[in-house]
């Protein structure tokens, strides 16, 4: 009878720490996901600000010409180094992302984020 109890014990003990080590894990995320919140939004507006006035700060027709020049000249070089035209432009685009789709990509980010903690603090 004692071997009986045992056996229904093991499994009841088992759950017992199978839910510590849940609560456990939960408790810790919700700390990492509580330093993320308070440090992500001074991280993006130190970010945020400078790049706003990137964008608000219009190119002098020389700056523009300049700019078109070092694209063209990156792009010219991949494909007399052989690199294929279509690699060639994805790496153009890559190198010279515009102000305005990185604000777009780190505000998305922010986003994300942000949603992503508002669904772990609800469980």
């Amino acid at each position: 009878m004692e071997e009986e109890r045992k056996e229904v014990e093991l499994p009841e003990t088992e759950k017992k720490r199978e839910m510590m080590r849940h609560s456990e894990d939960v408790e810790e995320l919700r700390e990492v996901l509580k330093t993320v919140r308070e440090e992500v939004p001074g991280l993006l507006k130190d970010i945020v600000g400078p790049l706003k006035e990137l964008m608000g700060t219009s190119l002098t027709e020389e700056q523009a010409k300049e700019r078109a020049r070092a694209i063209a000249t990156f792009y010219k070089e991949l494909v007399a180094a052989g690199m294929k035209e279509d690699v060639a432009i994805e790496l153009v685009k890559n190198q010279f992302i515009s102000p305005a789709e990185l604000i777009k990509n780190l505000l998305g980010q922010a986003g994300r984020i942000r949603r992503e903690e508002e669904k772990v603090l609800e469980k």
